[in-house]
């Protein structure tokens, strides 16, 4: 750990029930930084034994004079971060005594140390609007839904007992009055609204699962694997297919129609195929993603779409405008994205992060993330704008048409 900047060691404290090791530098203009979750283990160890040697540089003490960039302390999981991976929890207070979330400022100091290898903020201002998209689910590893905003719990999946058969996607009700979870080996889970149609447990398959798309109706989906084939059940039609489409795969994402007589596949590349009433959107700038493509989202009017790398960044097509992107936060994130969602005027879009970090774009509003509770996000999908609460009975769902869909590869 090196000093923020130019100043004094304040205070030193080991041993915190919640804090563990940590220390304050006051700055030269008044500015104080915190360094909590100090180290308190042997080197190569998580013994928590916190022998004196290893919790800071040597001669840092109260009252110290340190120049910016000097090493101070060592990285650890100290206090209530035993449970964690090392790391630091870091506090910037104002002269004033007040304190600010550093996170803009970690930002702005990685792009100016990297001589701009890592960029400058770039996205347009946000402009959160709470009705364009009152809510969303995040879905985790283990099955855990995580609602935030007006999204309403219905249950978590069974914790996955082998490795073999990984949750795959979070699907909603057009109303959002429940949710399907999809598992690699092909089983469908209803909960809330949603009503199981069928699934292809027991199927010899020629590729993995990857995802599953509901119907307009609500009364169908249908199922999609790597290689583009695709599986109907309910009131879902078949309208093709990209299993061997020349130069294609593998397939990543699949959305449907507001008229559900039709759907979009997306592979990793970035190439969209479309079928039905689906239609292919001209690049709105002429960029092409440069692969590793892992969420796809159309326009409200289907005359467009979002692509999502898995670095962050979000390619535009047709009607779709561009509101901003992991990159465009500034500063050196290396993110790993795992989907994408449009809110309802498509004006603005949620981009979830493995990490469980969920970031909100143009007129999207940011209702929490699964990082906080320190879960992973897999996948997310929006509540309509209408939220609703539990129903009484299981039943499957007749209302208005989704706007979008996606899934994690």
């Amino acid at each position: 750990l090196l000093a923020a900047d130019t100043g004094t060691i304040s205070w030193i404290r080991t041993g915190m029930r919640r804090a563990g090791n940590m220390l304050s530098l006051v700055a030269d203009d008044g500015w104080e930084y915190w360094y909590i979750h100090i180290n308190n283990d042997t080197p190569g160890t998580d013994d928590g034994l916190n022998p004196a040697k290893w919790r800071f540089a040597p001669g840092i003490a109260p009252g110290v004079r340190v120049t910016r960039g000097q090493f101070i302390a060592y990285l650890g999981d100290s206090g209530e971060a035993e449970t964690t991976d090392p790391h630091l929890h870091f506090e910037m207070h104002r002269p004033d005594g007040t304190y600010i979330n550093p996170f803009a400022s970690l930002r702005k100091a990685e792009s100016s140390a990297t001589r701009g290898l890592c960029p400058a903020a770039s996205n347009p201002p946000a402009t959160p609007d709470p009705t364009s998209g009152p809510g969303y689910w995040t879905l985790g590893p283990s099955g855990r839904v995580t609602p935030f905003g007006g999204a309403a719990h219905f249950g978590d999946g069974p914790v996955p007992t082998t490795t073999d058969n990984p949750y795959l996607s979070l699907t909603t009700t057009p109303s959002g009055d429940g949710y399907w979870l999809l598992r690699a080996k092909g089983g469908v889970r209803p909960f809330g609204g949603a009503v199981t149609r069928g699934d292809v447990v027991g199927r010899p398959l020629a590729a993995p699962l990857v995802g599953m798309v509901a119907t307009p109706s609500g009364k169908g989906y249908w199922l999609f694997a790597r290689d583009g084939g695709v599986f109907t059940f309910g009131d879902a039609a078949f309208f093709g297919s990209g299993a061997g489409t020349k130069g294609a795969g593998p397939f990543v994402a699949m959305a449907t129609t507001a008229t559900g007589a039709g759907y979009w596949l997306t592979d990793a590349n970035g190439k969209v195929l479309a079928f039905g009433d689906a239609g292919i959107a001209p690049s709105v700038d002429g960029r092409a993603p440069s692969g590793n493509v892992v969420g796809f989202a159309p326009t409200p009017s289907g005359k467009g779409y979002w692509l999502l790398s898995r670095d962050g960044r979000v390619y535009v097509y047709g009607d779709a405008r561009w509101r901003g992107s992991i990159p465009g936060l500034g500063g050196c994130p290396l993110p790993d994205a795992t989907g994408i969602a449009a809110t309802a005027s498509g004006n603005g879009y949620w981009i979830t992060l493995v990490s469980g970090r969920v970031v909100a774009l143009g007129d999207a509003a940011y209702w929490g993330s699964p990082a906080s509770s320190g879960r992973l996000a897999l996948d997310i999908a929006a509540q309509p704008t209408s939220p609703v609460t539990p129903p009484a009975a299981t039943t499957a769902s007749t209302a208005a048409s989704p706007r979008w869909a996606l899934t994690y590869f």
